[in-house]
């Protein structure tokens, strides 16, 4: 009986630590997915460029930015405004959120280069947004999208 309850202790203590969220990041309880069609995309961005969405007032629950990095990458986000944001995969599968700046090492999937969302609510509020890769020389790229999300 002891020793059930040994190996019982020890699966569970095994299965907690895989449950375990990268370092530096601020997460809810539970992670949560989005379906494409809750989302909308109002650009891409390059590590060290900024977006600004200056007005969003109708269409799907989330609007997002979007790049490109590799497992492993090192990122800060961060976000000018008072708008939360989460962090997803190129499934939509949440694996961050914060509030103005968050580090991460986002998840090695294999050697491929992989598309990452920055969500946010669907509030009339601009925000501007950057996502550099730490150690590594971001470019002074700037855009701004005028009138996002009323196309």
């Amino acid at each position: 009986m002891i020793k059930k309850t040994v190996v019982i202790t020890f699966f569970a203590a095994i299965f907690a630590m895989a449950q375990e969220k990268p370092a530096g990041t601020l997460t809810s309880l539970s992670s949560r997915s989005f379906s494409p069609a809750q989302v909308r995309v109002l650009g891409a961005l390059d590590y060290g460029q900024n977006k600004t969405a200056l007005a969003y007032n109708s269409g799907p629950k989330y609007r997002a930015f979007v790049f490109s990095g590799y497992g492993g990458d090192q990122v800060e986000i961060t976000v000018k405004g008072t708008v939360p944001f989460i962090v997803t995969d190129s499934t939509l599968n949440q694996i961050a959120e914060g509030s103005s700046s968050l580090r991460i090492s986002l998840p090695n999937r294999g050697p491929d280069i992989e598309v990452w969302y920055v969500l946010t609510d669907n509030r009339p509020t601009p925000f501007t947004l950057q996502v550099k890769k730490l150690g590594h020389e971001n470019g002074p790229l700037e855009a701004q999208l005028e009138n996002a999300g009323t196309r």
